[in-house]
């Protein structure tokens, strides 16, 4: 493949981006508001390395002509024009977690491994014919951000490869471990302070940078926690009536009782983006 094009979008597709050595034809993206400085910083690479650069909702598919491959990365919107020019990077081992936060899915069911796959796209989403799969074993607890990166190693060890391999083959998928991970809306941040204090500080992390952070209600106001510490555990009676309330604050730091185990808020912004002042014991997170 001479020359290539890159659809892509978000933290993900930033850091491709700037780990590949190869120069894109062109780059088309959008913003996808997942909380971060991404489109902004995708757009200053484009201008700083002279890289043509789109928005998606005014880009001319006749461009495509002008490229033997488009790869697409942190993708989110389904592909219905000129498939066949086409490689779609997905971060799950599919056909394991189609759709979507596969990475996010695969954090919260503590999964031994993260996968990615690419593949020739069809109208039916995540699906089509299957060129590289590749797995990568994490330990825990790790944070979105590193798996993140882990993908997008993942990605770009990929895309060296497609680069190379002119003659590219179809890989056989086991169909019978398919899988599907669904959308994520604000709801899904919310905390279950009825989980233990390891499994809250595991859901934290999963939804951390680049995305908003997960969230629990604090004086009846959202907040987004960060950062947590899992801490010694208390012999509390009759803990059920108590969960989510606070026990005591170490260095303005909140320590909260779990459904099993404690744990201590390190870092939470409130909607406004300003890190939320914590002062009094007598208050429950809900």
């Amino acid at each position: 493949m001479n020359n290539f094009g890159l659809f892509l979008t978000g933290y993900k597709g930033l850091c491709f981006l700037q780990r590949i050595t190869s120069v894109p034809s062109f780059v088309v993206t959008y913003e996808n508001h997942e909380g971060s400085d991404s489109h902004t910083d995708i757009i200053n690479y484009c201008a700083k390395n002279n890289i043509s650069l789109y928005d998606s909702k005014n880009f001319d598919y006749s461009t495509l002509e002008t490229v033997d491959k488009v790869f697409a990365i942190g993708w989110q919107f389904l592909i219905k024009k000129n498939l066949e020019k086409f490689i779609v990077f997905h971060d799950s081992f599919l056909p394991e977690k189609k759709g979507f936060c596969p990475v996010v899915s695969s954090l919260l069911d503590r999964s031994e491994y993260l996968g990615v796959s690419c593949f020739s796209p069809v109208e039916e989403r995540d699906s089509g014919e299957l060129i590289y799969r590749m797995k990568r074993e994490i330990s825990y607890p790790i944070k979105i951000k590193d798996a993140f990166d882990h993908i997008v190693d993942m990605f770009v060890d990929m895309f060296d490869n497609l680069l190379k391999n002119e003659n590219l083959r179809s890989v056989c998928a086991d169909n019978t471990v398919q899988s599907y991970s669904v959308w994520r809306d604000e709801e899904d941040l919310r905390i279950d302070w009825t989980n233990s204090s390891s499994a809250i500080k595991q859901f934290v992390y999963s939804l951390g940078y680049p995305y908003s952070g997960s969230s629990s209600l604090y004086d009846d106001d959202p907040i987004y926690i960060h950062d947590a510490e899992v801490m010694d555990d208390l012999n509390i009676s009759n803990r059920k009536s108590h969960i989510g309330k606070t026990w005591c604050i170490e260095n303005g730091h909140p320590v909260v009782i779990c459904g099993h185990g404690m744990l201590k808020i390190t870092s939470a912004k409130n909607v406004h983006g300003d890190d939320v002042v914590f002062k009094k014991v007598r208050k429950r997170f809900k």
